[in-house]
């Protein structure tokens, strides 16, 4: 059985239009306001019905198949989905305000090599467009408490207490409850990591007081990654656009800087070897003027031992003569060595500015040959550096190469996405929609020497530390104020919904003889993902027990969940609801009671049943459609009651 409903429905289904989907090669499903009934045979179609209406609305998991192609029509290539929406205007206003027509049409193409999509009026839209239109009434076709397929009772019952709750949190709007509650939870847990962080940080600088050396904080950058189920295209492929970009400036700033030094590295190669010409024009000059000097003393010496042995010889002669007595010639003799004593004196002293001359030439070759080979070396090295530049600028140029063919190749993708989309999240970041949570860790330059200066950098940091310190501390209690507060509505909210539920419950468990209750369970640990809920139900004056998918029989656990749906039809945000099989295993009279109260509590919404069991329609407003399955096909046709 199926049950379609809405407590105040902003929209309704006027029709349901299947075409190659399943057994259905065409039919039309036209739905009235207030209770419609499709009856038939099993295996005539009639779950598929529901089915259809759950892959058009974008329902993830499918009983009958895994492949979305595999509920094609045997033979055919292409399916379609179309739901028809009632979208007239009520106080100036349309349920779905971005279509202007007074019926809404939501199709659902699918194809045999895989590939689907949406079109709403025509236009073709996006599973997140869908999600989101459908979120906004409510109406979320994977919950079971909205819409139930074919044996997902069993599912229902082997689901976990936790579970249970979320889900009736989720059909009733009571999500935000839950969900601000974790956010003050995480920022909570997010602020005492902090404050560990910060204590750690203090008491360090307590124990290093005395004696303070080099510190550096690292920057600690975790990230967690929740998998979602798509990611935007467009924006991914303008993160990549942006990552090549960001690659290609820095590129271009390395080439700027490479070029500069090149530039910087010629010049002053140029001017090292003007240099080097200039000393090697001292070195050449110091050869002549050395030459030059070498000669003269050369000359200078020979003079010189000229003299040397000719006073040596006039010294002989002198004594030979004095031998002879012979005066004149002594005298002449003598005058002769007094004038060769004088002149080798004089050579003697040119001799040593000579030598000396020569010396200073000497001692000028050391400092100008020092200077040319300094010079050459440094020649040399520039050399060297010119050619490392060259090389790095030709391999700058060839990755700057390697990035705009990257980017060239991005092209065909870039046209595609449309409007450039600025954003600095990395490419997981942007696929799994996750928060990069990171902490920093402040790092501190070097120690000064001086340790004054060391001593106040020091304090300064440590004040800061202890301020800081204070904030975060004062965060911590605002942090766990608010969510204890959170915690306080969240719980209050659920526990007056159960109440609420439970009023219902019981009322309807005792039309069918039965007793029971529903329960949270798990809050006294103050944890909300511990908190769930169980139900209670005995059936024939038996005290109520657990609910589970083992203690009752299949009747009562049927009759259990519909009760219990019942219970929370008036609460429910959704516009429609859905069951499949909802008398599974019931008794003829719980069957007729349920359906008497499932007819009574849906009297002012529009609901759709479906069931192969034989019920009395006698109530006018009923709309009866007939499912039959002719030669492998399945047809439908309206019965009036």
């Amino acid at each position: 059985m199926i049950a379609l409903t809405a407590k105040e429905p902003s929209i309704w289904l006027k029709e349901i239009i299947l075409e190659n989907f399943m057994s259905y090669e065409y039919a039309r499903i036209p739905l009235k306001r207030g209770l419609n009934l499709i009856s038939g045979p099993n295996g005539a179609g009639k779950s598929s019905i529901l089915l259809a209406i759950s892959v058009a609305l974008g329902q993830i998991y499918t009983e009958r198949s895994k492949r979305l192609r595999d509920l094609i029509r045997r033979g055919e290539e292409i399916a379609r989905i179309t739901l028809v929406f009632d979208n007239k205007e009520t106080n100036g206003r349309r349920p779905i305000s971005f279509s202007d027509g007074d019926t809404f049409m939501l199709s659902r193409y699918l194809r045999k090599d895989g590939n689907y999509w949406w079109e709403a009026d025509y236009k073709q839209i996006s599973y997140e467009e869908v999600a989101r239109l459908f979120k906004g009434f409510g109406l979320d076709p994977n919950n079971m408490l909205i819409i139930m397929h074919q044996n997902t009772m069993e599912r229902f019952c082997l689901t976990s207490p936790q579970e249970k709750l979320k889900l009736l949190e989720e059909a009733v709007g009571f999500s935000a409850y839950r969900e601000k509650v974790i956010e003050a939870k995480n920022r909570l847990e997010s602020i005492i990591s902090e404050d560990e962080s910060i204590s750690e940080l203090l008491g360090r600088a307590k124990e290093s007081l005395g004696y303070w050396k080099e510190m550096h904080e690292k920057y600690l950058l975790r990230e967690e990654l929740v998998e979602r189920r798509r990611r935007l295209k467009r924006e991914a492929i303008w993160a990549r656009v942006i990552k090549q970009e960001a690659a290609l400036r820095l590129l271009e700033e390395r080439l700027n800087v490479k070029r500069y030094a090149l530039e910087s590295n010629l010049a002053e190669l140029e001017e090292t070897k003007e240099k080097i010409k200039i000393w090697q024009g001292k070195l050449d000059s110091w050869k002549v003027n050395s030459k030059e000097s070498f000669y003269e003393l050369l000359h200078l010496e020979k003079e010189a031992t000229r003299f040397e042995s000719l006073i040596e010889h006039l010294k002989e002669d002198e004594r030979i003569f004095s031998e002879l007595q012979k005066k004149k010639e002594v005298e002449e003799i003598g005058k002769r060595l007094k004038e060769a004593i004088k002149r080798k004196e004089e050579l003697k002293k040119e001799i040593n500015k000579v030598q000396s001359e020569l010396g200073g030439i000497e001692r000028s070759l050391e400092s100008n040959l020092d200077a040319y080979i300094s010079y050459r070396v440094k020649e040399e090295v520039l050399r060297f550096k010119r050619d490392m530049l060259e090389a790095d600028i030709k391999t700058i140029k060839a990755e700057m190469e390697h990035v705009n063919q990257k980017l060239a190749d991005l092209a065909p993708m870039i046209k595609k996405a449309g409007e450039r989309i600025e954003t600095e999240r990395k490419q997981s970041e942007i696929e799994n929609e996750m928060s990069l949570v990171g902490a920093k860790i402040e790092a501190l330059g070097d120690i000064p020497e001086e340790t004054e200066e060391i001593f106040s950098n020091y304090s300064k940091l440590f004040e800061e530390l202890k301020a800081k310190s204070e904030i975060v501390a004062a965060n911590k209690r605002e942090g766990l104020r608010e969510l204890e507060a959170r915690k306080k509505i969240w719980r209050k909210a659920v526990t007056d919904l159960l109440d609420s539920i439970n009023s219902s419950f019981q009322k309807i468990l005792a039309c069918i003889g039965a007793s029971g209750l529903a329960r949270l369970v798990g809050i006294e640990d103050d944890d909300i993902e511990n908190a769930g809920l169980e139900l209670f139900v005995g059936f024939r004056g038996s005290p109520p027990v657990l609910f589970d998918y083992y203690t009752q029989s299949g009747g009562e656990k049927t009759a259990s969940i519909m009760a219990f749906l019942l219970s929370i039809q008036q609460l429910l945000r959704s516009p429609f609801r859905a069951v499949d099989e909802f008398d599974l295993h019931m008794d003829p009279r719980n069957r007729e009671e349920i359906y008497k109260m499932m007819i009574s509590s849906m009297k002012e919404s529009e609901c759709l049943l479906i069931t192969p069991s034989q019920l009395t329609v006698t109530d006018p407003s009923v709309h009866v459609i007939v499912v039959q399955k002719t030669y492998g096909k399945s047809g439908v046709r309206e019965v009036t009651p």
